[in-house]
C-alpha cells in the first residue's frame, strides 16, 4: 500500500476521503452524510476548477500568485453580465467568462510577471506585487460593475432528491458541467499535445526549449489555461450564490491550500482534494451551523495534514 502511495500520490486522497465519508458517517449518521456529500458537490465543485489552474500556474512560477483570485471575480462578473445585460443562456454565457478570464491572465503575465521575471525580481517582491495587483483589479471591478452583489437569471428548475436532499436539477446540471470541464482540462494536460509541453516546461524550462518548445508561447498558453478555469470557477461560484468584488479573494485560502495539500506533482491529486475539501466544508457548515467557525476548523486541518506530511511550499513536481 506505502508503495501505491508513493508511486500515485493521489491515491492517498482517495484513502483520505473514504475515511473522512467513514467518520462522516459515525459521527452524523447516513442522513448527516448524505447532506454534506450533495452540498459540498453542489456548493463547493467549483473549487476544483479553481484550484487546477491555480496549480498550473503554481508549479510553472512557484509563485503565489495573489491575484489569481480576481481571474474568478472577473469570469463572474463577465457571465453576469452576458447573462442579465444581452439575455444570454447562463452556459452560453460561460464561453466569454472563460475566454476573456484567459486573456486578463495572460495581459497580466505580458504586462507585469513577464518583465519582474526578466528583472531577477526576487519570490518575496513577486508575492508582494501580485497582491498589490489584485487589490488594483478588485477596486477596479467594484468600479466598473458597482457595490452592489449582482445574481445570475436562471429558471427557476425542479427539485429532484439525491441522497434525501432536495437539489434543484439546474445546480445538478452544473456540477455535471464543473466535473465535465475538471476531467476534459486533466484529459488536456495528460493526454494531449500541447500538454505534453507545458508539462516539460514546467519540469525542466531550459531542457524543453533545447527540445524546441516555444517558451513564450507555452508559458502564455499556460496562463491562458489557468485564467480560463479561474473564470469558469468564478461564473458557476456566481450562479450558485452571487456576483460581488469579493468573490474571487474569499475563495483564493481555500484555492490555495487545496493546491498545497493535493500537491503539484498531481492534478488528479487536485482534484481529489478539492472534493474533499468541498465535502468538509459543508460537513462542518452543518456541524457547527456558523461559517467562520467551519472555515477556521478547515483550515486547522489543512495546517495539520501539511505538517503531518511535511509539505514544504517550495518542492518541486510533475504538473
Amino acid at each position: 500500500m506505502t508503495e501505491l502511495f508513493a508511486r500515485r500520490p493521489w491515491t492517498q486522497w482517495i484513502a483520505i476521503l473514504a475515511a473522512g465519508t467513514l467518520a462522516l458517517s459515525l459521527i452524523g449518521g447516513g442522513s448527516f452524510l448524505g447532506k454534506s456529500v450533495v452540498i459540498g458537490l453542489t456548493q463547493h465543485a467549483p473549487l476544483v476548477l479553481a484550484a487546477m489552474g491555480f496549480a498550473l500556474l503554481y508549479r510553472l512560477t512557484g509563485l503565489i500568485n495573489v491575484a489569481y483570485s480576481e481571474t474568478l471575480t472577473w469570469g463572474a462578473y463577465i457571465g453576469w453580465w452576458f447573462n442579465t445585460s444581452l439575455g444570454w443562456n447562463f452556459y452560453a454565457s460561460l464561453l466569454p467568462a472563460g475566454l476573456l478570464a484567459g486573456a486578463l491572465s495572460v495581459a497580466t503575465y505580458l504586462a507585469i510577471f513577464r518583465p519582474a521575471k526578466q528583472r531577477n525580481m526576487g519570490a518575496l517582491e513577486m508575492i508582494i506585487m501580485s497582491f498589490g495587483l489584485s487589490i488594483l483589479l478588485r477596486y477596479s471591478f467594484q468600479f466598473v460593475f458597482g457595490y452592489p452583489v449582482r445574481f445570475y437569471d436562471v429558471t427557476t428548475s425542479t427539485t429532484a432528491r439525491v441522497l434525501g436532499v432536495g437539489v434543484s436539477s439546474f445546480r445538478l446540471l452544473a456540477l455535471a458541467s464543473v466535473l465535465i470541464l475538471a476531467v476534459a482540462l486533466y484529459l488536456f494536460i495528460q493526454k494531449s499535445t500541447y500538454g505534453l509541453q507545458i508539462r516539460a516546461l514546467a519540469s525542466d524550462e531550459d531542457l524543453a526549449q533545447v527540445s524546441g518548445i516555444r517558451p513564450l508561447f507555452v508559458t502564455s498558453l499556460i496562463w491562458f489555461i489557468a485564467g480560463v478555469a479561474g473564470g469558469l470557477a468564478g461564473a458557476f461560484y456566481g450562479v450558485g450564490s452571487n456576483v460581488a468584488y469579493l468573490l474571487g479573494w474569499r475563495q483564493f485560502l481555500f484555492i490555495f491550500l487545496v493546491v498545497m495539500v493535493g500537491g503539484r506533482k498531481s492534478i488528479g491529486g487536485v482534484i481529489i482534494a478539492g472534493i474533499a475539501t468541498g465535502i468538509a466544508w459543508a460537513a462542518m457548515n452543518l456541524r457547527l451551523s456558523q461559517t467562520l467557525y467551519a472555515q477556521l476548523v478547515l483550515i486547522v486541518a489543512f495546517i495539520v495534514i501539511l505538517k503531518v506530511r511535511g509539505r514544504r511550499t517550495a518542492e518541486t513536481g510533475k504538473v
